[in-house]
């Protein structure tokens, strides 16, 4: 049986603000002025910026029911 994309593919944790730019198009500076003005929650690992999974999708579900 073949499985869906989702089940076959590992869930991530977190992600850079490079990895987010590379998926959604948006530049990285952009991505730092919305994680300064708290638009984009990020948490610090060490000397990475990195956004959790659930904060990214809460964050781009938002912008889209913004366009709404």
């Amino acid at each position: 049986m073949v499985g869906t994309l989702e089940e076959e593919t590992p869930k991530r944790f977190s992600y850079g603000l490079d990895e987010i730019s590379a998926m959604t198009g948006l530049s990285t500076a952009f991505l730092r002025k919305l994680a300064r003005a708290g638009t984009l929650k990020t948490k610090k690992f060490g000397a990475r910026r990195m956004v959790l999974s659930a904060d990214l999708q809460e964050f781009l579900e938002g912008e889209k029911q913004d366009e709404n």
